[in-house]
């Protein structure tokens, strides 16, 4: 068996550089006062020796830690990949690292993954959050030092977290307007809202504007309670549509819903395609994310776009300066539409 390689100190870089333990460490940390052309031979020396700092003799050391924790609902939805780049992009300039992990709609995974997070000493946890009063409500008091994002999760003023809790996702109001705005337009009276059990949404926002927006414009609007995966999804469809249907069962004699999501868009088309029937003829959609695969389906899916690497970009800048703009903390990013051909023409 090969012995196992000696780790490389920073007492290794220095004498390698030919300067001090403390000029090594001032030209890696970027502080003190050290000529630009021994920062670049230490650097230089460190790259060749593949040095890495020891993180959390670090945290001990300067109370700066790099490490990040990242829970996310969802791993199947390509739209937390987005984020997780927006994010990372962000981490690796900072010189900070990230630590994922899933929740999967589990409350029991979610306190997990948060317990986990705190064991780590991370130095700050983004969270896509289960529900309004789920393991996140309890953990933060618990850990008022630790820097917390929720994103994708309608900001609520009774969740304590002071002002180490920021907020980051759609505006939820403009997304639900468009998305009945243009079913309104295209003559719908009606629409199906698709939206997590009660008790595991966490955007509650979205369905509270679209009650609203509906009783305004006159619409029959339903909410339908589903587990927010593919499968689930396309098991409600298939039911709201009715085997061999054309469409029946919604406002009008025509279906049309509006998913949080363009994961669960691709969903209905599931179940179109399994009834015989057409998404944009006989039954409509609605999605959430512009994901890069929208396009290609057929037809191509309506859906409320935003910037997603953004929202990581967002979520990363308040956790490593959380400090930083305190009165700025809610972050709602602009949504637009991208219309293709996923909702019928009824008028």
């Amino acid at each position: 068996m090969p012995a196992s390689r000696k780790r490389v100190t920073l007492r290794d870089v220095a004498t390698r550089a030919g300067v001090s333990v403390a000029q090594a460490s001032f030209a890696l940390n970027g502080q003190g006062r050290v000529a630009p052309a021994t920062v670049e031979r230490v650097r230089r020396a460190a790259a060749d020796l593949d040095y890495q700092v020891d993180g959390r003799a670090r945290a001990l050391r300067t109370g700066q830690r790099s490490a990040y924790g990242v829970v996310i609902r969802n791993m199947r939805n390509p739209f937390f990949l987005d984020v997780l780049r927006g994010m990372e992009v962000r981490a690796h300039r900072e010189g900070a690292f990230l630590l994922i992990l899933s929740s999967d709609y589990d409350v029991d995974r979610e306190a997990a993954a948060l317990r986990r997070l705190a064991a780590e000493g991370v130095g700050g946890v983004a969270i896509s959050p289960i529900g309004r009063h789920g393991p996140l409500t309890d953990w933060l008091p618990r850990h008022p030092d630790v820097p917390v994002v929720a994103f994708n999760r309608t900001p609520d003023p009774a969740l304590s977290g002071g002002a180490r809790l920021s907020t980051v996702g759609p505006d939820d109001g403009a997304a639900v307007a468009l998305a009945l705005g243009h079913l309104r337009a295209r003559g719908h009276r009606g629409a199906t809202l698709v939206v997590a059990p009660e008790g595991l949404a966490a955007d509650w926002g979205r369905e509270e504007e679209f009650v609203r927006r509906c009783e305004e414009w006159g619409l029959a609007g339903t909410v339908v309670r589903c587990h927010l995966d593919h499968d689930s999804v396309a098991r409600m469809v298939v039911e709201r549509l009715g085997v061999g249907s054309r469409g029946r069962g919604g406002a009008g004699g025509h279906e049309a819903f509006v998913v949080n999501s363009d994961y669960l868009g691709s969903a209905v088309y599931a179940a179109a395609r399994s009834l015989g029937i057409r998404v944009g003829r006989d039954v409509s959609v609605v999605g959430h994310d512009d994901l890069a695969t929208s396009g290609l389906l057929d037809p191509g899916l309506t859906t409320v776009g935003l910037d997603r690497e953004l929202l990581g970009d967002h979520a990363m800048r308040l956790l490593v300066s959380p400090d930083e703009d305190p009165e700025g903390r809610r972050v709602r990013l602009p949504v637009h539409l991208v219309e293709r051909d996923s909702v019928a023409l009824l008028c």
